[in-house]
């Protein structure tokens, strides 16, 4: 570095000096240096006092527990199911549902521990009681005409019958017994004063929940309720023949064998027809066969 001084001439010669310390705000070189990783420095030597080789340390590798949300969804979801499974299993099993009561209602002729013997529900569970199956067995009962169950929460089950409704007599070897309109055998003895009777020619007795001849009871139903309008006559009796069919005698002490239960009305018609035309001809007869139809023979 040239130093220039403004002084006075001197006799002294200048002089160049050079420093080596840096000069003030310069800024020292920039060294590069490469460093041999996992080797030995280049400028180490075995046994100098320098550190000697630098190897990579060791490092654990890390582990993430990381849980998705929806595990814990799923998992509150299966502790709710089993806590739900767990409770209806209890409930189930407990004896708080079991049947302990059953109450028979609208039963006048009807048994009551015959109805809740039939049906069968005692101590059964409230939740699997076999409703349908008691029904079933109830309906086997002679003077049961329709049942209902239902369950009465917690312990009770309730049946309610109805009951067969005396119809008309039906009388067989001298017995009277009392049929209600399907024909269904109730017991001995007649039913209330006006009803229907039946005089039947079979012989045998009958016991209650037997079944008489459906056909003789529904032509005896229709005979009852129109031969008064037709013929302007009541019915004295309707009677089951057996190998003829349904007879029925009148009032005025006439009678028509009308065979089967089929075509009552047109039967009934014919005969109207007859007596007027036999009336206007002055004709008598007692008995009018209707067994054929439109081909009426009078006697």
């Amino acid at each position: 570095m040239i130093i220039k001084r403004n002084r006075k001439k001197s006799a002294i010669v200048r002089k160049i000096i050079r420093r080596a310390g840096p000069v003030v705000g310069a800024q020292a070189p920039r060294a590069i240096v490469k460093r041999n990783h996992g080797g030995v420095h280049p400028r180490s030597t075995v046994g100098s006092g320098s550190r000697g080789p630098r190897f990579p340390r060791p490092r654990l590798p890390r582990v993430s527990f990381h849980i998705p949300k929806r595990f814990f969804v799923f998992a509150a979801l299966l502790g709710s199911v089993g806590l739900l499974a767990g409770s209806g299993y209890w409930v189930y099993q407990s004896p708080f549902f079991r049947v302990t009561t059953v109450t028979v209602e609208g039963n006048k002729r009807v048994n009551t521990d015959t109805v809740v013997g039939a049906a069968d529900l005692l101590g059964a569970s409230m939740f699997t009681a076999n409703l349908a199956a008691a029904q079933k067995e109830l309906y086997q009962l002679p003077l049961v005409n329709s049942v209902r169950v239902e369950r009465e929460w917690p312990n009770t089950l309730k049946i309610v019958i109805e009951e067969r409704k005396a119809w008309g007599t039906w009388e067989q070897g001298g017995v009277e017994y009392t049929i209600d309109r399907s024909g269904v055998v109730l017991g001995v003895g007649p039913a209330p004063e006006g009803s229907p009777s039946i005089v039947s020619s079979e012989l045998g007795s009958r016991r209650q929940g037997d079944h008489v001849d459906y056909q003789a009871v529904d032509a005896a139903a229709e005979i009852y309720e129109k031969l008064p309008r037709q013929l302007g006559t009541t019915v004295k009796q309707v009677s089951f023949i057996a190998g003829k069919g349904v007879q029925v005698t009148t009032a005025n002490g006439q009678t028509a064998l009308l065979g089967d239960s089929s075509s009552i009305a047109y039967k009934l018609a014919v005969w109207a027809a007859m007596a007027q035309q036999a009336q206007a001809q002055r004709i008598n007869y007692t008995t009018i066969d209707l067994r054929y139809g439109n081909r009426p023979v009078l006697q």
